[in-house]
């Protein structure tokens, strides 16, 4: 005789059964599912991936958006936008199908076209002079009279080795920069027809947003407790200083004036027609780009100085049109290192215990030693492209004849 608990325990087992089943059955499916999202979005970034080589092509037009299906199929739509970014070019990917999509960011550099300069300076028929601790380590491009050894306050030159490295002419010219990119720098200084904006506290924009630009007809001052990230640009009539504490990265700043304060960290870039000021021990991340364009009717002396024990990974470019008296200065003082390019179409001034760790282009040197200002004189500086990263990347304003860009930085 059966129990009538029997048939109790039977309906509960089985209950456990259909209930184990079922479970098993929904993993198996959310794992299929998961599997198929995961196939998807990995064909996602493989798209957007291949995007990424033809947006960095020399033949992708800038300022353009295409859509386009990458190997006709209809399953591989991407859609692709190349646009300026100060310095460097920004390209912007987005891989999608279905409602599934992949959104890339990122600046494109350029590779430098002589990967061995760690010095030009244009031929004026006046020899370069080195003195003390000087060390110069890479291909040189010099005027025809060449370089010498010299003494200055009593101290000669230390090594015997002038330059470690090839030793070629130099042209009487400076090498040209980019002409569609002066074009487009000059245009973000022309600030006449903008409306003036209040600055909040923070601003953060994405590059797949229309850009954000805050423009001041007055003195703008960024206060340490701002915080700024991404597709911005802050503009001025007339000045910007920038107060250590502040946070600023990947963001633009344009005015005739620009001052970075003693102590600053960040990663920007600087647009500016008279001059840029940095403080003392300033670290400025890669990739930061200080850019001088000096105005065609300016009758002063535009510029970039650089405080003392200050670190800049990036650029640093002065530019005027037609060579003046009052040409560009680009001054970089005591202990302070650049990891990247110095460009002037004007002076270079090297004080003692700077360290170049890339190279430097000028009509002309300078240096000066207590009241005393020496022209085409390196003392107490190294000049050293071998300490440059191997992975470094400059811009096409500076390497007009590189075709193809590279990968440089993701950003939001």
């Amino acid at each position: 005789m059966i129990r009538s608990s029997a048939l109790y325990i039977s309906l509960i087992i089985s209950i456990l059964i259909v209930l184990v089943c079922g479970s098993m059955l929904l993993i198996g499916y959310t794992y299929k599912m998961e599997e198929r999202k995961y196939e998807r979005m990995d064909l996602l970034n493989r798209n957007a991936g291949s995007a990424k080589l033809i947006l960095m092509g020399d033949d992708f037009i800038k300022d353009s958006v295409q859509r386009t299906d990458l190997f006709g199929n209809g399953d591989d739509s991407v859609l692709l936008e190349k646009r300026q970014w100060g310095a460097y070019e920004l390209g912007l990917v987005k891989s999608y199908a279905n409602t599934d999509t992949v959104k890339n960011a990122f600046l494109i550099g350029a590779l430098l076209t002589d990967t061995l300069k760690v010095l030009y300076l244009t031929d004026e028929d006046r020899p370069v002079s080195i003195s003390g601790k000087s060390k110069i380590s890479g291909t040189a491009y010099l005027p025809k009279s060449g370089i010498r050894a010299a003494y200055v306050d009593g101290t000669g030159y230390e090594d015997r080795t002038l330059i470690y490295g090839a030793i070629k002419d130099s042209e009487r010219m400076m090498p040209l920069p980019d002409k569609a990119m002066l074009k487009y720098l000059n245009a973000l200084l022309e600030t006449e027809n903008l409306a003036e904006e209040v600055l909040p506290d923070t601003l953060s924009n994405s590059f797949f947003y229309a850009v954000k630009r805050i423009h001041q007809h007055r003195e703008t001052v960024i206060s340490e407790r701002f915080k700024a990230h991404g597709n911005v640009i802050i503009s001025s009539d007339s000045l910007i200083e920038v107060i250590a504490g502040s946070m600023l990265d990947q963001v633009i700043l344009v005015a005739p004036q620009v001052r970075i304060g003693t102590g600053f960290k960040g990663r920007l870039q600087v647009i500016a027609s008279d001059s840029i000021v940095v403080g003392d021990s300033v670290k400025l991340a890669y990739p930061s780009a200080l850019m001088v364009l000096k105005n065609d009717t300016a009758e002063f002396q535009a510029g970039i100085k650089i405080g003392k024990n200050t670190e800049i990974r990036g650029q640093l470019f002065a530019w005027e049109k037609a060579k003046t008296l009052l040409m560009p200065i680009i001054s970089l003082d005591a202990g302070t290192v650049i990891k990247g390019e110095v460009w002037c179409k004007g002076y270079v001034a090297l004080n003692k215990t700077v360290r170049i760790h890339g190279s430097v282009s000028a009509i002309r040197l300078m240096a000066k030693v207590s009241s005393a200002i020496y022209e085409n004189y390196l003392i107490d500086v190294v000049l050293d492209k071998t300490r440059r990263s191997r992975y470094y990347l400059s811009s096409r304003l500076m390497n007009m004849e590189t075709k193809r860009g590279r990968l440089l930085c993701k950003v939001n």
